[in-house]
């Protein structure tokens, strides 16, 4: 509980400091460069402290099983809402508000 308090505090400060700190009419092309090799690390380091986890390997049929259950469900339920918004707002499959 605490490092979860650690890290939306970390990330309050990051958003106060970006919103009241930073030039709005300055452009800031280093941005992506910075955000893509953080994000880069953070997922080699999650990928290797997963894959030393020897229950983790142990389970992963199971866990890739689940995973594509809920994939399928999720794609599914996507479809079936799509298709019932647009029959409840009448659009067609252009996305043309159909006359009544």
């Amino acid at each position: 509980m605490r490092l979860l308090i650690l890290y939306l505090s970390m990330a309050f400060i990051g958003y106060i400091v970006g919103a009241k700190y930073t030039d709005k009419e300055k452009s800031y092309s280093w941005t992506s460069k910075v955000t893509t090799g953080c994000l880069i690390v953070l997922i080699f380091t999650m990928g290797a402290r997963i894959g030393s986890n020897e229950e983790v390997i142990q389970s992963l049929q199971t866990i890739g099983f689940k995973a594509a259950v809920i994939s399928v469900f999720a794609f599914a339920g996507s479809i079936l809402a799509c298709f019932l918004v647009r029959k409840l707002f009448r659009i067609d499959r252009k996305g043309v508000k159909a006359d009544d």
